[in-house]
């Protein structure tokens, strides 16, 4: 039976069982973390040197290609990882591929966030409108804002439980090799809240340990937000800082813990995938020995 428990003990021992292709996988990120610095740079320069109320907007070129290279990286990372929990054997390269599988997963990835965007819009104008109109039937303006607050809440609630319903969807795409929307959503029928146990408790492990990234590197940089500049110098430090040998420590870390959160973020939603599918944890140690 798929549980909470059973979902962190698959992904623990998928951890252990691909140290050196998370510790790959993390060398990317630094190198990710690297370009990413490299091109705000330009951008940094340009906003410290802007004068208030100055109309010119900073050059957003290679920020935008910064980006691109980014999404490209982590969908071949992420299918990677799907790769990885899915299919042990196939360890060439460290799971790591470019091809169908990889453009397959993009293509999902765009539809989900595209679609689930345009379907949580539409659903928080419907239902404000809706409890809003009703608030101020029943009881006033007042009653009409705890009604866009309810709707608030619920539209927040809902996208929790479609993302969770869908969750599979990649690692589904990975293993049947075409586009799986429909099928995960029906694989995940009765399993939300043990699913949903996993991954909150995963969000919590990866909210602290970026939380303790970004404390680091701004107190490294001394950034005051009372400062006019303070601003600036907070964007420096969450680009690593403002000398070379900062910036390389920072990615260096930065590198790490994005590596082993793709290896749990992922990797945990593959091990779950598994497990829905009824490929048990112990058919799975037993390809990884």
């Amino acid at each position: 039976m798929v549980t909470v428990g059973s979902i962190w003990s698959g992904t623990f021992r998928f951890i252990g069982s691909n140290i050196a292709a998370i510790a790959v996988w993390s060398g990317i990120m630094f190198l990710l973390s690297m370009v990413s610095m490299l091109a705000m740079a330009p951008f940094q320069a340009q906003m410290a040197a802007m004068q208030p109320g100055s109309p010119q907007m900073p050059n957003m070129g290679g920020f935008f290609v910064a980006m691109l290279i980014m999404l490209v990286a982590f969908v071949v990372m992420w299918a990677a990882a799907f790769r990885a929990a899915l299919f042990p054997q196939r360890n060439r390269f460290f799971y790591l591929r470019v091809g169908m599988d990889e453009l397959r997963l993009l293509g999902v990835i765009m539809v989900v966030f595209v679609g689930g965007y345009i379907a949580a819009l539409i659903a928080g104008l419907i239902a404000s409108m809706l409890l809003v109109l009703i608030g101020r039937l029943v009881g006033g303006p007042a009653v009409a804002g705890v009604g866009g607050v309810l709707a608030v809440l619920l539209v927040f609630g809902g996208i929790i439980w479609a993302a969770v319903r869908i969750s599979p969807c990649g690692p589904l795409t990975i293993y049947r090799e075409k586009v799986m929307i429909g099928p995960a959503w029906r694989l995940t029928r009765g399993a939300f809240w043990r699913l949903f146990g996993a991954y909150v408790l995963m969000a919590i492990v990866m909210f602290v340990a970026y939380m303790v990234i970004f404390a680091v590197e701004i107190g490294a940089s001394g950034a005051n937000f009372s400062d006019p500049q303070g601003a600036v110098r907070a964007l420096q430090a969450m680009q690593g800082g403002t000398s070379m040998g900062q910036r390389i420590m920072y990615s260096l870390l930065t590198g790490i813990v994005g590596g082993l959160g793709i290896a749990l973020q992922a990797g945990m939603t593959g091990v779950a995938t598994r497990q829905l599918l009824g490929l048990s944890d112990d058919k799975l140690q037993q390809v990884f020995e």
